[in-house]
Parts: structure tokens; sequence; C-alpha cells
């Protein structure tokens, strides 16, 4: 981010401060109220085990939701006031008083599981392979998933929305909230028998400023080594995201690698070795095949909120790549594998029909979407990408080919977002209106050819729509005939992982289909222009967009950042950036004998602390 950008941050925010927030004498849901991130999606979880019921909807009026908080925002709430996400304590540091996090994980070990808990080989089967286990390197959902269980950060949040300990054993910020400083556990060594100690956590933070995915960290000035075990945050400004940005819930990306490992392997790093502080260690990776994975005997310091807190219970972790839905589909029916975490939905109730196999259904915060590649001419005609965002019917595609396990969006943001804009709002923007998208095509001169096909000026309205895996390519079939119907030829490119993320660098791609899931509304940062073409793939560079981030992230204010959350999806839909399809959920199958499932709402699998094979 230029130093313009980071002056305009910090002259915001400091006009927006008032009095003190951070040096108040503040109870968490106190500082809630006033603006704590994760407030009602970004953490909060519900917890599938073999005897739950599985949530009914994704819906805001879900009645019943699971008994124990766990996954993917099912009990969301749109009143930050009730629901307890610890963004921090009085004074907004851990209070020993409140949380138990200062001492318990310094003296505590870890509970000695039942030992017949113990063994097994776990096969996981998903239908990607990751690209690079450096935390921080990419946005792809397989590296984030893996990196949960390579690497941990300073803070997570856990099932209930809370931030709890995890390398760090506390925290504090000044008065001011421009410094944080964090003191480190310091019985924790790598998987190589490494130490671990703040030398690490200082590289790490300092080379995350210049990755892609920097925007995690924007505010984040310099980064002090007080000493070992100790280290401080230096802020541009206050913000009410800071512990919510470097919690390792936020996509892995604060996950702390072996930074002398780092520094020896350079671009091997993450490809060929990794060397992390989790509950896993990397044994064999066979790429686009599988990754094994082998307990370490060593992880005693696992997130509190887990019944185990280490080590886990399986011998290996195999996490296998199988790209074909009705492949995978096979492979727990014949008891090949464990845990389906991608079952295709019209496989589902063939699975519950299945002797043997539990299939659980929960809702899962995403937005799955079309996003323009705004570089090509095509798109820079907003009639074009209007009508394409009208042209689709999004119903036909959550009964046909979803079979119920998605929600038709009425915009961008999940609704339960505590940022999104009324449905009445935006629902008009992106409802199906095929006779609106033929007058906007007309409008702009594009006449209908021999072949159905409209044209202009010679040349025939075609793109080609970039993907990955057989689901997306299912929905892209349909939409193709929809696109078809109203004069658009829309071709489709099924990529695998490595090579659709080469494409999307090079720009090659006209559209790309995204199923971004998201635990904030922060993630729009991968429509800021500063993070183009990584991970902005639209290549949209808007102005007024990016002053409207910029807010969100530096107000003290919470109604502000929700109202700049609110334009910022307007302005996308409005400029038809983007075209909303689904809010998809979550579908897991597994075999009888796989024991401890907890799933969490955003991240799925997790840490995986809790399972283990009944043999």
């Amino acid at each position: 981010m230029s130093s313009d950008r980071k002056d305009q941050f910090t002259d915001r925010s400091n006009e927006s401060l008032g009095s003190s927030l951070f040096g108040a004498n503040l109870t968490r849901r106190d500082f809630l109220g006033r603006g704590a991130r994760f407030a009602a999606l970004g953490a909060v979880a519900t917890t599938a085990s073999l005897s739950l019921v599985a949530c009914e909807d994704d819906d805001t009026d879900d009645d019943d939701p699971p008994a124990a908080t766990d996954d993917e925002d099912v009990d969301v709430a749109d009143d930050t006031d009730d629901v307890e996400v610890g963004d921090d304590d009085d004074e907004v540091a851990v209070d020993d008083t409140d949380d138990d996090t200062d001492d318990d994980t310094d003296d505590d070990t870890a509970d000695t599981p039942d030992d017949d808990r113990y063994g097994g080989t776990f096969t996981l089967i998903r239908s990607a392979d990751a690209n690079n286990l450096l935390p921080g390197e990419t946005t792809g959902l397989a590296d984030i998933a893996t990196n949960f269980l390579l690497y941990d950060g300073l803070i997570i949040h856990g099932f209930d929305g809370e931030i709890y300990p995890l390398l760090a054993t506390d925290w504090e910020s000044d008065d001011e909230g421009t410094e944080w400083t964090f003191t480190l556990r310091e019985d924790v060594t790598f998987h190589s028998g490494e130490p671990f100690n703040a030398e690490h956590v200082v590289d790490h933070f300092e080379r995350w400023k210049d990755r892609p995915t920097s925007a995690k960290i924007v505010l984040l000035d310099e980064i002090e080594l007080v000493d070992d075990y100790t280290v401080r945050f230096h802020l541009t400004n206050p913000t009410l995201v800071f512990l919510t940005m470097i919690s390792q819930t936020e996509w892995a990306y604060g996950g702390i690698p072996n930074m002398h490992k780092v520094a020896e392997l350079g671009d091997d790093y993450g490809v060929v070795e990794v060397d992390g502080t989790g509950p896993f260690k990397l044994e064999e990776w066979q790429t686009d095949d599988r990754i094994i994975l082998a307990r370490n005997e060593d992880y005693t310091w696992g997130p509190e909120f887990y019944e185990n807190r280490g080590p886990v219970y399986p011998d290996q972790l195999i996490l296998q790549v199988v790209p074909e839905d009705g492949s995978r589909t096979a492979l727990i029916e014949t008891g090949e594998a464990d845990l389906n975490i991608e079952v295709a939905p019209r496989d589902v109730s063939r699975l519950e029909d299945e002797p043997g196999v539990t299939v659980e259904s929960f809702p899962r915060v995403s937005s799955n979407h079309y996003s323009f590649n705004m570089e090509r001419e095509i798109f820079q005609d907003i009639n074009v990408r209007r009508a394409v965002m009208h042209g689709i019917n999004r119903e036909e595609i959550t009964e046909f080919i979803m079979h119920g396990q998605a929600d038709p969006a009425e915009g961008y943001l999940h609704p339960d977002m505590v940022g999104a804009t009324d449905r009445s709002e935006t629902g008009p923007m992106v409802q199906y209106d095929p006779d609106t998208a033929i007058e906007l095509l007309e409008e702009s001169g594009w006449e209908e050819g021999d072949d159905g096909i409209r044209e202009k000026d010679g040349e025939p309205l075609t793109f080609t729509v970039f993907l990955e895996g057989e689901l997306h390519e299912q929905i892209a079939q349909v939409v193709q005939d929809h696109l078809r119907e109203i004069g658009i030829d829309m071709q489709i490119n099924r990529l695998e992982s490595a090579a659709l993320s080469d494409a999307l660098q090079a720009g090659e791609h006209d559209v790309l289909f995204r199923p971004m899931i998201y635990s904030s509304e922060d993630h729009m940062y991968f429509f800021h222009s500063d993070f183009i073409p990584s991970p902005n793939a639209s290549f949209w560079s808007d102005p007024e967009f990016d002053d409207l981030f910029d807010v969100s992230q530096t107000t003290t204010d919470e109604d502000e950042m929700y109202d700049a959350f609110s334009q910022m999806e307007v302005r996308m839909l409005e400029e038809a950036v983007v075209v909303p399809i689904q809010h998809q959920r979550w579908i897991f199958a597994w075999r009888d004998g796989v024991e401890g499932t907890t799933f969490h709402q955003i991240h799925g699998i997790y840490k995986m602390m809790d399972f283990w094979l009944d043999d």
C-alpha cells in the first residue's frame, strides 16, 4: 500500500477516535457494543457431532440452532450486544478474571485423553490440492485448510466466537490502541525441534506485509522484538479490527512458520518442506494426489476450546484429492475414505440412504459469484455486465443443481452479515429479469445474429468463464443456457487449482467463478485496487469503493464501519462488478467409527483436535 494511502488511513482514524476507547475500563460486552469485530458472523460457530441434527437452513430466522456452538455462524445475531464475541477483555487486554487465559495457558498441561482414542490413519477427501503452504502466500481454500493443521497463530477464535490464546499467553494494548504487546509461550517447538520464539513472529509479520494477503495487516507499521518471548505491534492508528486480523481464524495467514527455514529454502518453502508448530506435521506430498500428515507427538498447547489439547489422536491424516464428485461419494460408500468434506448436493439423499454413513449439512458464510475481468473491452460496457446479472435464474440453479443446499443470492454479502445491505435494496439489482437484460443489450447496440448470439460491429458477444471443480462446472452449464437465451455466448474453461491460480495472476480469464467463503466483511479487500491482480482478480479500480474500505478499517465507530461495508456492497452491485449466485451450505459425510466430529462454520475441519477413529 502506498505511503499516501497509509497517511489517509491515519488522518481519518485519528479524526474519528474522539475519547480514548482503548484505555477505558470496558467489559467485553461493552467493547463489542462499541465496535469489536467478528460481531455476528466472523467467528460464531456450530458444532456437528454424530448425535447432532443438521441445521435446517442458513437464514436469519433459524429457530433451532445446534445445541453446541461451533461451525459457520449458525447462531447469527444482528445485535452485537447479544453475541459474546471476544476481541478482547477489560482495557482491551486478556483479563484472567474473565478469560482464564493468562495462567492457564502457561501452567496447565493438556488433558490426558483416553489411550484407546490414539492410532489409525484418517483419510479425508477433497476436490483440490493445496498449492503453497506458506501462510499468507495464497488465498486458496485448500492451502488455508491445510495450514490450520500445520501451524498455530498467536491467537485464534473458538467455536463460541471468543478469542483464545494459542502461541501467545496474553496481550494488552496501550491507552491509544496503537501499541499491542503479546507475551509468548516458552514451551513450543517447531516440527524440526527448533524452539519457537519472538524472532519468528517478527520475521513472519514483516514478510507478510509484502504478500498478496497483506490487506489484513495494512495498519501494521512496525513489529518490535521486545525480548525472546515478547513482541509489540505498532499500528499507524487505532482500529476495531486488529485482533481479528491477526487471529489465525482469519484464513490461517497468522500461522507462524519457522522463519529460519523460510529464509533457507526460499521459494521451495511451502512447496517442498514446511516447519510449523501445529498439531500435524508434513510427512509426504504427492502433488494433485494426496498430502500425508503425521501426528506431532510434542503438541500439547492446543486451543482450550477443544476437549483434546494435544497430541491429536490419528497417527496419520491423509488429505486425498478426488476431483470428481461421484468418485468422492463412492469412496465413502465403500469405506475407503473416512470423511468427505465436499459432498455433492445431488448425492446427499444417496448417502443418507447408505448404511453406516452420516451426512451433515449446515450453513456456510459464503457468496458464490461471477467476477468480471474489468480490463476486457467487452466488460467496459456496464450494460453487458448488468445484462449478465439479470440473465441468470438463481432459483433454478438452487433447485436443480444445488438440490436445496444453497440459498439464491439477493445481494453480495451473506444476509446474516451485520454489514449486509437490506435485501429490499439489493434484491432488485440482481433479480432474474431476462426482458430487462435484453433491453440493456439492445441499448448498447448488441443485435441478435443468425445463430441467436448477439453481435456488435461484427464481433459476437462471447466470453469465457474460468473455474475449478465439477460442481462449479455444473452451475456454469446452467448459466450458459440462461445467457444463451438472451443472446450471450459463455464458454467454460475448467482448470485444476494450480493452473487456475496461474491464469488469474496472468489475467487470462474473462470471468472468474469464485466460491467465496469469509469470516467477516473485511474480505472485501479482494476488490480494492491496491490488490490487483491478487487477490483482486477483477482488476477493478474504483476510488469510491477504496475510500469506503479504508473507512471500514480505520474508524473506531461501529455504526460507521458497518455502514461503510453496506455502501461497499451497494457500490459493487450498482457497478455490476460481481454477479452473486448463491450462499452455499457445508455438506460433510463420514463413516461410522469417526468420532469427535467438530466442524467450524467458516473453516470446516479447522484443527481436527477431537477427531478419532473407533475401530
